[in-house]
């Protein structure tokens, strides 16, 4: 029981978690192209962003502990999902911590976001969120 409430909370958030790094990574790119200083509104949409991340790993890493010992173990899910998802989270907090350090936005801080954001869509498994959805 409490497996499937963590999996449905876990599949559900990988919406906002998504939304909120695609909208990340359109905010950072702006900035870093119109070479734009620093403010508040990066600076809470990028912690805002991380601790979303950071949620759904948490959650990813409660399902990865609490699920079922499976005898034929599916290496998408319990090697390459994880290992990718964890960059990703690694990447989006390097790119907090580079907002947090520099005072113009650059190349330095997008292109942690745009790697984690491909990570990200890479190993979604889109045919066990579809079915989720039904």
């Amino acid at each position: 029981m409490l497996y499937n409430i963590i999996q449905r909370f876990h599949s559900g958030w990988a919406y906002l978690t998504l939304l909120l790094g695609v909208l990340f990574l359109v905010i950072v790119i702006f900035y870093a192209f119109n070479k734009r200083e620093r403010d508040r509104f990066i600076k809470k949409l990028s912690l805002i962003t991380v601790i979303i991340f950071h949620v759904q790993l948490l959650t990813g890493a409660a399902l990865y502990f609490l699920s079922p010992k499976v005898e034929d173990l599916i290496r998408p899910y319990y090697l390459e999902h994880p290992v990718m998802m964890l960059t990703s989270v690694l990447l989006i907090t390097v790119s907090y911590a580079k907002i947090k350090r520099e005072r113009i936005i650059g190349l330095g801080v997008v292109i942690p976001v745009v790697v984690a954001i491909l990570c990200m869509l890479l190993m979604i498994p889109w045919e066990a969120w579809a079915s989720w959805a039904r």
